[in-house]
């Protein structure tokens, strides 16, 4: 019989929670794009929604899915609708996000020789 210390056993459990939570996260900005046009309060709570499993559950969204929303009013980025994108390049080139909602402004740096259709998938 092998002994597996307990230790081990709740960092598997809360790996396993936390992969769970982040499916979730998933499916909720999934939904909130989609729904967006019909409904854009029920979208703008779906992303409020796993803004704060991912709090709670202390995951970190990946960069794809960071820049699928505004961090301030939780507007889910859906076509050119919900907001505008311009690359500047003075200094240090950048992307600029302004959402149309709240009018939040988000720049993203470009690494020279990366591609600009990467940083908002």
């Amino acid at each position: 019989m092998v002994l597996i210390s307990v230790r081990r056993l709740r960092k598997n459990a809360l790996r396993r929670l936390r992969k769970k939570a982040f499916n979730h996260v998933r499916r909720a900005l999934d939904f909130a794009a989609k729904i967006y046009p019909e409904s854009p309060e029920n979208a703008r709570e779906a992303v409020r929604l796993a803004m704060k499993i991912c709090q709670k559950k202390r995951i970190r969204l990946p960069p794809e899915l960071r820049r699928r929303f505004c961090r301030k009013c939780a507007t889910p980025f859906v076509g050119s609708s919900t907001f505008t994108v311009r690359v500047r390049g003075r200094g240090s080139p950048h992307v600029v996000v302004r959402c149309k909602f709240c009018g939040h402004v988000r720049r993203y740096a470009i690494k020279l020789g990366r591609k600009t259709e990467t940083i908002l998938k």
